[in-house]
């Protein structure tokens, strides 16, 4: 199952097609617009309603029950889904840009994955092969620092502490929505994916039991995050058919990887980057001492040892992987002497910073604040999914920052002044 419409991801990034107003319009086989095509006496009737298809969106939403709150509890979600449905195609355009740089000879490709970004005041704007990107990259950005975080106080307490979301109400119509959750939010799997979380996703660290029960009727032990079980229909849109616009989000880290290390011949003269960070055996044990604390001090060990051997797997894997991005280190330094206020350093700027507003385990981080307002609704931690605090606890402070977003270039660039890397 698609995320999106093949329409969705009708785009070109072909400066030269997007400039030509008959070439960038969506038209059928018979050269008819798709959107606002003409009457037999040439008028055009399109209007707000029927762009927006407000019809569809605006009778997509069936409460369960006749509580009053529930209503907002549908469309935040809604919100939220409309928000990763953005972050997912911003991410693909960039995934495209990239796919297209290194489909180019190396003096093309040089010319570009250097090419400056300009200054606040220069006319031109940046260089057009760049600019879907740049917004694009600009925009994931945002949507994960300001707006998805300004959505969630929905379920929460307004500006002056007015109560928006009546806690007592939830209860009220909470049962009826047993097992779905919010862990079952696929396009954020993807996004995850795409981030380099896959092997978070493919860990035995959530409680199924719930999930087991409703979807089986068998009894189901610990399950990953990114398992079918939990997504359900959802799984292939977290985890999409190869050759699909979706798929190719997925691979978006390893994508800008591949830039990198085409960047690498720039390297020369420069001095040898530090190795890439590898996980280390502290990191895996806290995830391992944690994941036992949720169980219980009288828990059975056996899923302890299960989770452990499986984290020791996946942290080997990560860690070969790593290594073999030196290549990819040594471009990303080339990046960062050479050409630290370039078109391409500001888009991965973005989305490290993009990956740090959704995942960082303290601040204001889309999960931090999702996870304070779940604590806030669900006092005894459970969740409508049988998991709950303890697993939004234990994913996002000590699962999640295993994996972080280009890992090759992002400790690197942390290491410059906020003011290398200027806005256009």
């Amino acid at each position: 199952m698609p995320a999106f419409s093949a329409a969705w991801w009708d785009v070109s990034l072909d400066p030269s097609v997007r400039a030509d107003s008959h070439a960038a319009e969506r038209r059928d086989a018979t050269n008819q617009p798709f959107v606002n095509p003409p009457t037999d006496d040439g008028r055009l009737g399109l209007t707000y309603e029927r762009y927006l298809h407000l019809d569809r969106l605006l009778d997509a939403q069936e409460p369960a029950s006749r509580v009053p709150d529930e209503r907002v509890f549908v469309l935040t979600h809604q919100l939220f889904e409309l928000a990763f449905k953005q972050i997912l195609f911003d991410l693909g355009v960039i995934v495209r840009t990239f796919e297209s740089l290194l489909a180019m000879d190396d003096d093309a490709f040089r010319r570009l994955a250097l090419a400056p970004l300009p200054r606040a005041a220069d006319a031109d704007g940046p260089e057009p092969f760049w600019r879907p990107a740049l917004t694009a990259a600009a925009r994931v950005r945002h949507i994960v620092r300001r707006i998805l975080p300004a959505v969630m106080p929905l379920m929460g307490r307004g500006d002056d502490d007015d109560v928006l979301f009546s806690t007592l109400e939830f209860g009220l119509f909470r049962a009826f929505l047993t097992p779905s959750s919010g862990f079952q939010a696929a396009s954020l799997r993807l996004i995850q994916r795409a981030l380099g979380k896959t092997p978070a996703l493919a860990l035995d660290l959530y409680p199924g039991d719930v999930f087991g029960h409703n979807y089986t009727g068998c009894p189901v032990g610990h399950v990953a995050p990114g398992s079918p079980l939990i997504l359900g229909e959802g799984y292939a849109r977290a985890f999409p058919p190869d050759g699909s616009d979706e798929a190719r989000v997925a691979a978006f880290d390893a994508v800008a990887h591949a830039v990198l290390t085409r960047l690498a011949p720039l390297a020369d003269g420069l001095p040898t980057p530090p190795p890439t960070p590898r996980l280390s055996d502290p990191d895996a044990e806290r995830l391992v001492a944690r994941f036992r604390a949720t169980l219980g001090p009288d828990a059975d060990e056996a899923p302890v040892h299960r989770f452990a051997a499986e984290l020791s797997d996946a942290a080997a894997a990560e860690n070969r992987r790593r290594d073999a991005l030196a290549p990819a280190r040594v471009g990303a330094q080339a990046l960062l002497a050479r050409a630290p206020r370039s078109c391409l350093a500001f888009v991965l700027d973005r989305i490290v910073a993009a990956d740090v507003a959704l995942h960082a385990p303290d601040g204001d981080s889309f999960l931090t604040v999702h996870r304070k307002t779940v604590r806030q609704h669900v006092p005894d931690g459970s969740g409508t999914g049988g998991g709950g605090m303890p697993y939004l606890v234990t994913s996002q402070r000590f699962l999640f920052p295993l994996f972080p977003a280009l890992v090759a270039y992002a400790d690197l660039a942390a290491m410059l002044s906020e003011d290398a890397a200027e806005r256009w």
